[in-house]
């Protein structure tokens, strides 16, 4: 949601000409040509020159391709929601504080290339993925190299790609790829949507928990968790990692003072979510958080409404 959020703001600043993330005149220009370069509605074109200039003087670390996936026949509801960048052409992308990603949404998509937020129509017309009417902010960013190989992409409006799209236990990947079924650029999303709803606490490590007080709710759209210690309530934020499979950070934990016999529990619940890094199905009405080591931290059980 913040970065539909972001997007917005940035639309808006260059409505407004206020230009906080544009180094030209315009704040948002198309994006157009297989080359991915990008054209001013007006004439000035110095800065985005430039930018493209140190995009591609910096070339990222290359990494051996990997095996390619087959080409599939793919459509709206295959595509819909947020997928994160991981990999472009052979460059891996990892490890960043704003990873870039593309969301598609009913033919219309937006995204980030690591540096400037993109726009534009989709059409999965014929199996394949195509885009159009691309559009981008211009904001000069010389430390993030792949930026430009994105737009080769995403900013070719003459050519339709091939899809794969594979999930497993942990994840989602989309590659699309090129006529000979060379991967042009791959993305992910994590597959914890099994977390949403509430959970009763059915142990904490390898003690077993009998308190219907004791629970949590996950949101993992919204990225919010809260919940009872069986003492105290609680609230926070939910980080997924795209690096790591099901990875899952608690953060930002605000919990109430109010006293009671419960402070063992309260205290052991609160330190093992603290400690939680990843999050997997046990079984069709359980779950399990576990630490970076994948010990057991904390048990689940479903709550059937």
């Amino acid at each position: 949601m913040m970065k539909k959020y972001i997007h917005i703001l940035v639309c808006a600043a260059a409505v407004l000409g206020l230009g906080s993330c544009s180094t030209v005149q315009n704040a948002v220009t198309r994006v157009t040509g297989a080359a991915g370069v990008s054209k001013p509605k007006d004439k000035t074109t110095g800065s985005a020159s430039a930018a493209q200039a140190a995009s591609n003087a910096q070339k990222p670390e290359k990494t051996a391709p990997a095996a390619q996936p087959a080409v599939q026949s793919i459509d709206d509801k295959q595509l819909a929601g947020e997928w994160v960048i991981v990999a472009v052409g052979d460059t891996r992308i990892a490890d960043l504080d704003e990873m870039p990603y593309i969301t598609f949404n009913d033919g219309a998509f937006y995204g980030f290339n690591g540096c400037n937020v993109l726009n534009g129509s989709y059409s999965t017309a014929g199996g394949k993925l195509s885009f159009s009417h691309v559009a981008s902010t211009m904001r000069y960013c010389p430390d993030v190299p792949f930026e430009h190989e994105i737009n080769v992409v995403i900013a070719d409006e003459s050519r339709a790609y091939g899809v794969k799209i594979e999930s497993s236990a942990n994840e989602t990947h989309l590659y699309l790829l090129s006529d000979s079924g060379r991967t042009l650029l791959q993305a992910c999303r994590h597959n914890l949507d099994f977390l949403n709803g509430e959970w009763r606490v059915a142990a904490i490590g390898n003690d077993e928990i009998d308190d219907e007080e004791c629970n949590i709710f996950f949101d993992i759209t919204e990225g919010k968790v809260h919940g009872n210690t069986g003492c105290n309530y609680f609230n926070g934020d939910i980080f997924v990692s795209p690096d790591r499979n099901n990875a899952i950070e608690l953060s930002h934990m605000g919990v109430t003072r109010m006293a009671c016999p419960k402070t063992a529990q309260e205290t052991a619940m609160l330190v093992a979510l603290e400690q939680a890094s990843h999050a997997r199905k046990a079984g069709n009405h359980q779950a399990l958080l576990l630490d970076s080591n994948g010990h057991k931290l904390i048990t689940l059980k479903r709550i059937e409404k």
